[in-house]
Parts: C-alpha cells; structure tokens; sequence
C-alpha cells in the first residue's frame, strides 16, 4: 500500500519548516555571540534588586541583546550585596534602573522639602537634599546613556528582524504539523510521519517530563518513531 501523497506532501513541507527554524534559532545565537564583546554591563549605580529573573520585575532585568537574562557574578558587588548573599548567590540577575524611574528619582529629591527640629539637623537634610540630586541626575545621565547604547546595538544588529523570523518559522512549523495531522496515513512509515509532528510541535518535552497521561502520549509517540521504521523494514 502507498501512503498518502496529501500525507507525504505534508511532512516536506513539515521539514522545510523545521530546517528553517532550526537555521532562524541558529541566526539569533550567532548575534549574541558576534555583539557580546561590544554588549555592555549596565553601570553598578543603576543595578537595583537581585533575582530580577524571578521576581515581579522581570521585566526590567538586566537581558543581552535578545532579551534573555544575564547573570552578574556577585562576588565583586560588595558594596552592594552582604557577604552572606554572595555566598548563597554566586551569581544573580538585577533589575536595571530606566531612564524614566531615574528622571522620576530625580523630580523626587529635587522637591524634597528638608525639615529639622533644629539648625543642624536641617542643614543635614538639606545636604543630603543636595547628595540625592547629584547622584539621581549621575543615574539619570547613565540610564539615558546605557539605555540609548543597548538601543543602538539592537538595531545594529537587526535583533528585531531575526527574532521576527524565528517567530515566523515556529508559525509555520506548527503550521505543517497541524496539517500533518489531519492528513491520515496509510501505512507504518505514515504512523511515524504523523508521530514527528507533534513531536516537532515544541510541546513534546514538556509532555514526557509533565507526568500522567500526557506523559503516557508522549511516551507512545517516541514508541512510535522508533518502532515505525523497524515494521517497514520487515515488511
């Protein structure tokens, strides 16, 4: 018996996708390798709370070019972090201070009304008014800089672009396999075809790891794959 043609045209075009997704993953590796000696590390005075990567304010982490989490090593931000922290954390993401949070810092202290029960108590205030506005319009300046940089290096590298062509090829690889499985199949080596699909989809590995039924399907469909060939074989 011959499998379906509709079922076999399926799986090039499935394999077409798959061999672009691959290629669009591997573009958006090269760039962070071909820009990590120009990548900059955010200034130490911008850096606020550790473990961005797993807190609320992740998105304001410290990322390289592509938006995926950078890990600092702690032991050298000792003015920043207790030596206990260090220990227990070797390494850490921090959230990074925008342009906008250090311009609203600096509109803060700038209308700052010092107060004191006594002389020396409000020139003290009024000293410390004067320190948080240099050091705000000093992050300020640095928010705009490094932000401004990492910007530049973005579009440099066409990071919207390559990100955009992974997207796109993730869509048309589940795409094929959503086509893939609704073409029926005819013989063993159909079975497998089909069985490459949704493993191709993205979800497979989360599946085998999940437990349960899900866990039960995956494990049939890798069955499946490898079993598949050895039946066309024989026959």
């Amino acid at each position: 018996m011959e499998e379906n043609p509709a079922l076999v045209e399926a799986y090039a075009r499935l394999n077409i996708a798959r061999l672009e997704r691959r290629e669009a993953r591997d573009a958006l590796e090269w760039l962070v390798d071909e820009y990590r000696h120009l990548w900059p590390l955010a200034p130490e005075e911008l850096l606020g709370a550790a473990n961005a990567d797993k807190g609320n304010r992740s998105s304001d982490a410290e990322c390289d070019i592509i938006g995926r989490f950078m890990m600092r090593d702690t032991s050298v931000l000792t003015k920043r972090l207790a030596a206990k922290f260090r220990h227990a954390n070797p390494t850490a993401c921090f959230v990074v201070m925008s342009p906008e949070d250090a311009q609203e810092r600096l509109e803060w202290a700038r209308t700052y009304v010092p107060k004191g029960r006594t002389e020396k108590a409000l020139a003290a205030k009024r000293a410390l008014k004067e320190r948080n506005i240099v050091e705000s319009e000093r992050q300020l300046a640095l928010a705009r800089e490094y932000h401004a940089e990492t910007a530049r290096l973005r579009i440099a590298a066409g990071v919207d672009q390559a990100k955009r062509r992974v997207s796109n090829a993730e869509t048309a690889v589940i795409n094929a396999c959503r086509e893939l499985s609704q073409a029926e199949a005819f013989t063993t080596e159909g079975l497998r075809m089909k069985a490459e699909a949704i493993k191709a989809c993205g979800f497979f590995d989360h599946f085998k790891n999940t437990g349960g039924i899900m866990a039960e399907i995956a494990s049939f469909v890798q069955s499946v794959i490898t079993v598949a060939p050895k039946l066309a074989q024989a026959a």
